[in-house]
């Protein structure tokens, strides 16, 4: 092999035409190589950006050889996908199938990466999958980048396993990318997920990002979730807005047969520091019949009583 030794060490010192020249005497020669030489001359031209001559030489190697592995298909692969071949891609992973080769980490990162460039965001998902079940783990920008590009075409479910792939990975996670993925979740109204993400990664989120998550939840979300999730707002150090309370208000007396639900969020508000404010307090009044009025009375009474409390506090401080 002192060819392909002087043929590779030319062509990782950047003497690629020099490289080609002991490459074209080695074919003038007959001298064999089993495919090794193709090899090393067709990742040269791809680090070069010799795209069609990375190309040319591919098609070469197919029509002499009938012998593949996995290190010769990754490059040819590489080649094909660098000149953006996409029906040469397909082929070869069509002949990949036929060999019973299974890909390896390189082949999905050089399919996964081709796709992308190539906005085949679908593919690339369906391809990123495939590499977790065959237990590779995927890099964290390149999903980053696939969740942001998902969430544009509002493949929001597909962003989200993406998400979760790279999250149960061993890997470590960005902070920012649990953001990320909330944004995407309230766009696609996967509330129950986003109230997940806001839960699980607290002292993570942004206020401004909880609360664009809170309102979105609370106007669109599931009823019956609606007193946890202001619990675990509240318990992310974000200060619950009265127009929250508003709307979670509207939405129970929407489905009076959830009553249980809102008497336990007003009995709950107090303890926290909140109360119903005037707007609020003759909406629920209006809507008393539907939960009860005695009972209705004897809570906001409560919460009246607070807020007297708390203003003489205030006013006693200004005063001082």
């Amino acid at each position: 092999m002192p060819y392909c030794l002087l043929m590779d060490g030319l062509a990782k010192a950047g003497s690629v035409r020099e490289a080609k020249a002991v490459f074209d005497e080695m074919k003038a020669k007959n001298v064999r190589s089993d495919g090794y030489a193709h090899s090393i001359m067709i990742s040269a031209f791809c680090r070069s950006g010799l795209l069609e001559e990375a190309k040319l030489l591919a098609k070469d190697f197919e029509a002499t050889y009938d012998r593949y592995d996995i290190v010769i298909l990754n490059t040819m692969l590489c080649a094909y996908c660098r000149a953006g071949e996409m029906e040469s891609v397909m082929q070869m992973l069509r002949k990949m199938d036929d060999l019973a080769i299974s890909p390896d980490y390189t082949t999905f990162h050089i399919l996964i990466k081709y796709f992308f460039k190539e906005k085949l965001y679908l593919l690339c998902y369906r391809t990123l999958e495939d590499m977790h079940r065959k237990g590779h783990q995927p890099e964290e920008e390149l999903c980053s980048s696939l969740i942001s590009s998902l969430g544009n075409i509002r493949a929001y479910s597909e962003a989200f396993s993406v998400y979760n792939i790279l999250k149960y990975s061993k890997r470590t996670m960005c902070k920012a990318l649990h953001e990320k993925i909330l944004h995407i979740l309230i766009a696609g109204r996967l509330l129950k997920d986003a109230y997940v993400i806001v839960k699980d990664n607290e002292g993570l989120i942004s206020k401004p990002a909880i609360r664009k998550f809170a309102f979105g939840f609370m106007k669109f979300g599931n009823v019956n979730l609606i007193n946890d999730v202001m619990k675990a707002i509240h318990g992310s150090g974000y200060k619950i807005d009265q127009d929250l309370f508003m709307i979670a208000t509207s939405r129970y007396i929407e489905l009076p047969e959830k009553k249980d639900l809102f008497i336990q969020l007003l009995h709950w508000m107090p303890g926290q520091g909140y109360v119903v404010d005037s707007s609020t307090r003759n909406l629920i009044l209006k809507n008393a019949h539907l939960f009860g009025r005695q009972l209705i009375a004897e809570i906001l009474s409560k919460h009246s009583l607070l807020s007297k409390s708390t203003k003489s506090r205030e006013n006693t401080f200004r005063l001082k």
